[in-house]
């Protein structure tokens, strides 16, 4: 797929001032890798809602926004998280929902944009990127660029939680940010997914163990874990110089497999074990290779812990299934 425009929205909260170099930069870099002649930056890139200061502006201005772009653009990018793009899935109704599967833009976006991404992928079978798009170094935009292009990209893994399955683990990758994951989940009505095609990314920030065991629980509750093929784990607390910040981070991997212990078991005894990794470069505020995950797309995992993603974006009548 060539894409011919692409463009920057707000849908959250808004970029400081003093980004605006990093956001010029970003929209270069790609103008230029993919001969793109204009970039389309949002009027709410740096603004704040007089009504409600974290957010860029009006629910009907965001989403009018959203709706431009959906039909105008080619790639979407959501320049920051925050909070507030749930408040566009009101406003998103089936005639947007039918262009995105008809135009099919590709959409990258970090921490809140969670909830569109997979609503997103969930409601039109549109693969997408979990990547803060703004934060990319060299490397970091190789794999971004090499995504968008339809190449596979490839990570390591750090440790396995559990016993490495016994063969190459592949799957639909799902998730993004744990907090807005399992809001996403939390509907009169929730969105409904064959689990066991898909390996569940998580990350968070700020959170305590006691906020891990809420949304573990809220995702057993929505029978994730009964399901799922695998789970991949990035970082739950903000990385930081010191030993606390490690500490907090093995405190709450530790709990994670300790509170998912007696599903390990089960799954273990009727034959369809859960295999659970970890990773240091998924997450907010990680600083070099960070990674990118395609949401809808296609990854594999081996028993060496290597990690190959593709974007994987045929039609959706020969692949996704939900």
């Amino acid at each position: 797929m060539t894409y011919e425009k692409i463009g920057f929205i707000a849908p959250s909260t808004c970029l400081s001032v003093k980004e605006r170099p990093v956001l010029n930069r970003t929209a270069r870099r790609l103008r230029q890798a993919l001969g793109v002649r204009s970039v389309y930056l949002s009027p709410h890139l740096f603004s704040s809602d007089v009504e409600i200061d974290h957010v860029t502006a009006p629910v009907d201005d965001r989403a009018a926004v959203f709706k431009e772009a959906i039909r105008e653009l080619d790639l979407i990018i959501s320049v920051a998280g925050g909070t507030g793009a749930e408040d566009l899935i009101r406003k998103i109704d089936a005639k947007d929902l039918r262009v995105i599967r008809t135009r099919r833009p590709l959409f990258v976006g970090f921490s809140d944009f969670t909830f569109l991404l997979n609503e997103i992928y969930h409601a039109c079978r549109v693969p997408v990127i979990y990547f803060p798009s703004l934060k990319v170094g060299k490397g970091d935009f190789r794999n971004l660029l090499a995504l968008i292009n339809g190449q596979e990209i490839e990570y390591k893994g750090s440790a396995w939680l559990t016993p490495p399955p016994p063969r190459r683990l592949s799957g639909i990758p799902i998730g993004g940010n744990l907090s807005t994951f399992v809001n996403f989940l939390n509907r009169g009505h929730p969105p409904r997914f064959s689990w066991r095609r898909h390996i569940l990314f998580i990350e968070d920030v700020q959170v305590d163990v006691e906020d891990v065991h809420r949304l573990l629980a809220a995702l057993r509750r929505h029978d994730v874990f009964a399901g799922i093929k695998g789970l991949v784990i990035g970082s739950l607390t903000p990385p930081g110089k010191g030993q606390y910040w490690r500490k907090e981070q093995r405190e709450s991997v530790r709990f994670v497999r300790s509170y998912l212990a007696d599903v390990i078991q089960e799954r273990r005894r009727r034959g369809d074990p859960l295999p659970i990794l970890t990773v240091t470069n998924f997450g907010h505020d990680i600083r070099r290779n960070l990674m990118a995950v395609p949401i809808g797309g296609k990854v594999t995992i081996s028993r060496s812990k290597r990690i190959v993603f593709l974007l994987n974006r045929r039609s959706p009548r020969n692949h996704w299934a939900a």
